[in-house]
């Protein structure tokens, strides 16, 4: 049984948006039928508990936790099913491979002094993988795909996916500057401190080490090489979920990169509005959690 969420008022609506910062007001106008027509369509009520939510923690002035929960309602809009009367039309996203890689970088924060600090992770889910990492110059990587029957993994997918989230860091990010790697894993973290010791021979058991279909070595492989040859890189245990900004944001990148290798919605602006608003909390605090 859904859950009645009430409409808002024209007026209601308007005075809420009137205090909501301008980029995320400009946002909320494209509810504004989910707000305040969209009665009985299920899931316009589950966005418009979001967009109530929303404003209420601009009036608390917690603009990031706006930010993150007028993201999921934009999610409700664009992905969910609505019937045929519902006012509230669902945009049409442009089409994408949801299995290569998406990355960007939102500006202000490069050319900062002091080293680059990076967080990683992976997230996994029934046959279906995202990994996610971001950095505190503002850079951001993800990417998803599902494991179909040849896939080279072996049992430990998990590891290996955190892994892997290091090796599209590494990838992105050029050797050369200081870099401090935030990982929550502790199997992944011994694989990478081997690594770093020199033993790059030491992989995750079962993973198939044969050259792949495209003739290029394995990414666990290349990582394991790439680990060891950079004298700037220092590895860093984080617990996972502790409020800690710059994992959050690689947590929420590598979710959004598993969901959208199976649907279809704006991944990309859902994720940069994501690392804009941790970004701030991460250097508010002057490079510490929140």
């Amino acid at each position: 049984m859904t859950m009645h969420v009430p409409t808002m008022s024209l007026r209601e609506f308007d005075d809420a948006q009137r205090r909501t910062p301008p980029g995320l007001a400009e946002r909320t106008q494209r509810l504004r039928a989910c707000a305040t027509r969209a009665a009985w369509c299920g899931c316009c009520g589950v966005a418009r508990r979001l967009l109530w939510l929303c404003f209420a923690a601009v009036r608390h002035g917690d603009d990031a936790i706006a930010d993150m929960l007028l993201g999921e309602a934009e999610h409700y809009i664009g992905a969910g099913r609505h019937p045929a009367t519902c006012p509230q039309m669902p945009p049409r996203p442009a089409r994408r491979d949801g299995r290569a890689p998406a990355q960007g970088q939102v500006p202000g924060w490069s050319g900062l002094p002091g080293p680059l600090v990076a967080a990683t992770d992976a997230s996994w889910k029934r046959g279906t993988c995202g990994v996610g990492y971001v950095v505190s110059d503002g850079r951001w990587g993800m990417r998803g795909w599902t494991f179909g029957p040849q896939d080279p993994t072996g049992p430990r997918r998990v590891l290996v996916s955190e892994l892997r989230a290091v090796g599209l860091l590494l990838d992105r990010v050029e050797d050369g500057r200081d870099l401090v790697l935030l990982v929550d894993s502790l199997s992944a973290l011994r694989f990478l401190r081997a690594w770093r010791r020199g033993d790059t021979g030491l992989l995750p058991d079962g993973y198939d080490v044969r050259p792949r279909r495209s003739g290029a070595d394995p990414s666990l492989v290349r990582l394991a090489r790439q680990v060891v040859g950079r004298p700037g890189l220092r590895l860093e245990h984080v617990r996972g979920h502790s409020g800690h900004p710059l994992n959050e944001t690689a947590d929420s990148l590598a979710s959004i990169a598993r969901r959208r290798a199976t649907e279809t919605f704006d991944s990309t602006a859902r994720a940069e509005g994501l690392v804009e608003a941790f970004l701030h909390a991460w250097h508010g605090t002057g490079g510490i959690a929140a």
